[in-house]
């Protein structure tokens, strides 16, 4: 990494002495702008800049990477050099003699042989060189100095994110969740991730308030006082590039009107903290129903692919009531032509069409969800494709606290007479060498309402978009390998084939997607026609090693500081056989970011060495670590395989990390239900004993208490200090003391007391009101469906 970066630097610098610095002695005096004026070509290459991504923050004059894709989007294949840049401003100007040079050249990289209508992803490695510590933009320009003749030379230039350059914090709230509905004089707990975007140490406190839009206003005298402060978590203290999850508690005022609001955060509030940006620490997360009433939405929409005219069909539709008071309403289902649902009480011009009579929720208590079956007509409308959707209380006959989320679109739907041929999926080899033959598995399915038969074409691309050869499409730029015909196949048949295809269509070595199309020429009338290509797994073509990390185990819990072992399995899916250095790495979040010179990434815990492996083979190792992090938490422990891209390069370099379940660091307990077992039926408002399997898998002994619940899903809501629970508590008892690693198997003794007979989901939570555990959302386990009977 160091040598790469090195000769980009220094390549670079010689890049800014000839663009912005002067010229170099010796060379014949001709001024840069005259030798930059393009030639006017009618046809040939256009290369645009798509899109440029880079760091939040880097320190001064310090290497770092980015990443810009480039597209030619010309009639002519060709190549050009791309220029970084960091600007003070959102429009970037490459420097020209005499000057005055407003923008830094920050480093250069040349694209591949581009066909037209190709893409590349360049990995541009750059030089934070500027004249001030700041915030500046970082942009992007295809052939910066004009070399290549292009039919338009006006549209090379991409401003991309703003960057951080020097030796500050930048704090940023990048996610808000929160209940959905509260009553007035109500306490209300969010959960809210604030991150620190810069390059230094910084503390500051996390504020959560309710607006009435989704922009978050911090209030300022004079201003008028938009939105309402509910509360502030103590300061919260952050490395570089570090996140943190934080609750804060809020109370809800009676001086607020009933209705909807934003839930929002804001970090730094008062900017006692000098940071990179000012104006990015706010973030609006969902939507609150404030005041006492029902708040009714669909969270489900599932139906059949396709119906004939004049037909009858079932779809499920899931209705929740998501407020504070219990209530029903009425829903019904909807035929739209795009994906939003617009249902009105009488037929409208724009209106969606209703397929049916609406059909009564039942009582929904607050918290509570029910799945119908709803019986829908495909007719009054013409043969071809639409989206299926669903819109509760379309009367508005129920006074709701929120009035504009009562609709859900599902899946497309297709009517008429004839077939609907997609792609189900599509699996090959991990690796291939080039011009060796691949078998691909392909499986496709005829989701409409008349038989039908096609081919099938095999494509490799370098995105995961599937761009096949067509009479509309033109020449592809992905690469067709293979083909094959599929056998007639009835409404709702699937056929698995085998695709055999070649790898020697590829034009260089490397990672690309395998894809599939059906019936690429449109020779089949169908009734959904953009839904034939199916992108499957990447494969690695050429001659080289692919390692990556398949599993990752280690203990639930350790104290801080302590040592453990981490089981790490390594497999090479290349072409050829190689060893390699396996990492390990504790994150807050499930992206592991690598220590490098360039950023601080996470906190590498221990490294450890995998043997020689021929391709296909695997080895699991033992790497021992060290819990060496800045404070108590939940972690994600990571591993890495070939960080550093060692030795020749791989097949495909982006897929060497893996991340296991989240180990608690601290000293604390974390208790867990294991299992959950009760009858397989009881009389309705009879006793019933559940047994449920407690175990303390964290690093301090403690006991705790266990309610077990009747629910109507599989998801358990328990009753919390600030809200009901939409299920029905039936039991609960307090464990003894555990010791940790340690389990013990309780026989709850309970009441069937559930609204309804029917099917109930039997599950159990420890530690209901979330006292202080190393993890808190591993508290709950479902079990088997008892049957409620009487």
């Amino acid at each position: 990494m160091q040598r790469s970066v090195g000769k980009a630097v220094i390549g670079m610098v010689a890049w800014m002495g000839a663009v912005g610095c002067g010229t170099p002695e010796g060379s014949p005096e001709v001024p840069l702008a005259e030798a930059l004026q393009p030639a006017v070509v009618t046809d040939g290459p256009d290369f645009i800049v798509k899109s440029v991504k880079g760091p939040a923050s880097v320190r001064e004059a310090t290497g770092f990477t980015a990443e810009v894709t480039v597209c030619n989007q010309g009639t002519q294949d060709g190549s050009a050099q791309v220029g970084l840049y960091f600007s003070v401003d959102a429009v970037i100007t490459v420097p020209a003699n005499p000057g005055p040079y407003t923008d830094q050249p920050a480093g250069i990289a040349m694209t591949d042989y581009l066909p037209v209508g190709a893409c590349q992803q360049l990995v541009v490695e750059g030089l934070s060189q500027v004249p001030l510590a700041g915030a500046y933009y970082l942009g992007a320009v295809a052939d910066p100095q004009n070399e290549v003749p292009e039919i338009r030379e006006n549209n090379n230039v991409k401003t991309g994110p703003r960057v951080g350059i020097g030796d500050e914090a930048d704090f940023i709230v990048s996610e808000v969740s929160g209940p959905p509905s509260a009553r007035s004089g109500n306490s209300i707990t969010a959960s809210i991730q604030v991150c620190n975007q810069g390059t230094q140490w910084g503390s500051t406190e996390v504020a959560l308030y309710l607006s009435d839009d989704a922009v978050i206003t911090v209030p300022a005298s004079p201003s008028p006082y938009t939105d309402q402060f509910l509360g502030a978590s103590q300061p919260v203290g952050l490395e570089s590039g570090e996140c943190r999850i934080v609750s804060v508690t809020g109370d809800l005022s009676g001086s607020l009107e009933e209705g909807p609001y934003y839930l929002g955060a804001v970090v730094d509030r008062f900017n006692d903290v000098t940071e990179f940006l000012e104006d990015n620490n706010a973030k609006a997360g969902n939507r609150l129903g404030f005041g006492s009433g029902p708040d009714f939405i669909v969270s489900k929409v599932s139906g059949p692919p396709s119906a004939q005219e004049g037909h009858s069909f079932v779809a499920s539709v899931t209705v929740c009531n998501q407020g504070t008071e219990g209530g029903e309403s009425e829903v019904g289902l909807y035929l739209s032509e795009d994906k939003v649902i617009l249902p009105t009480l009488f037929p409208e011009p724009g209106a969606d069409l209703p397929l049916g009579s609406r059909e009564p929720t039942g009582w929904l208590e607050a918290g509570q969800c029910r799945a119908l079956s709803l019986v829908g007509e495909a007719s009054g409308v013409q043969s071809g494709a639409y989206y299926l959707g669903a819109a509760v209380d379309v009367q508005a006959s129920s006074s709701e606290l929120i009035e504009d989320n009562n609709t859900k679109v599902g899946n497309r739907f297709g009517i008429g007479q004839g077939p609907d041929f997609v792609v189900s999926q599509v699996s090959g080899p991990a690796s291939v060498r080039q011009g060796s033959n691949l078998d691909v598995s392909v499986t496709v399915c005829n989701q409409g309402t008349r038989e039908g038969s096609t081919n099938v074409d095999l494509y490799l691309s370098k995105d995961a978009v599937i761009t096949p050869e067509g009479p509309q499409s033109g020449p592809s730029t992905d690469y067709r390998v293979g083909s094959e015909s599929l056998s007639w196949l009835e409404p709702g048949q699937c056929q698995t084939l085998t695709v055999r295809g070649s790898a020697g269509g590829s034009s260089s070595d490397g990672a690309y997607y395998l894809g599939a199309v059906v019936d690429p020429w449109n020779n089949a009338l169908e009734l959904i026609e953009d839904n034939n290509t199916k992108v499957g797994s990447r494969v690695g073509v050429g001659d080289a090693t692919d390692f990556v990390v398949t599993q990752v185990t280690s203990p639930p819990n350790v104290q801080p500081g302590q040592s453990f072992n981490a089981a790490v399995t390594v497999c090479n899916q290349g072409t050829r056989g190689g060893d390699t250095l396996v990492e390990l790495y504790l994150s807050q979040d499930t992206i592991i970011t690598l220590q490098n010179q360039s950023s601080e990434g996470d906190r590498r815990v221990g490294n450890g060495w995998v043997d020689y492996l021929a391709p296909g083979g695997c080895q699991t190792v033992s790497v021992e670590a060290h819990a060496s992090v800045p404070g108590e938490g939940a972690y994600y422990l990571g591993a890495v395989a070939n960080p550093y891209q060692h030795g020749s390069p791989e097949l495909i370099t982006d897929n060497n990390t893996k991340v296991s379940a989240r180990l608690g660091v601290g000293d604390g307990t974390d208790f867990i239900v294991s299992k959950v077992t009760g009858p397989a039926s009881a009389q309705r408002g009879g006793m019933f004993t559940a047994s449920v399997t407690v175990c303390n898998q964290g690093t301090r002994a403690g006991s705790t208490y266990v309610e077990a619940y009747l629910s109507e899903d599989n998801t358990l809501t328990p009753q919390s200090p600030w809200g009901s629970s939409p299920d029905t508590r039936v039991a609960s008892q307090f464990t003894g003391y555990l010791e940790p690693g340690n389990c013990q198997t309780l026989s709850l003794v309970g009441s069937a007391s559930v609204p309804n007979s029917g099917a109930y989901f039997l599950g159990a939570v420890v530690n209901p009101h979330l006292d202080d555990e190393l993890l808190t959302d591993n508290n709950t386990r479902v079990g088997k469906a008892v049957a409620i009977t009487g």
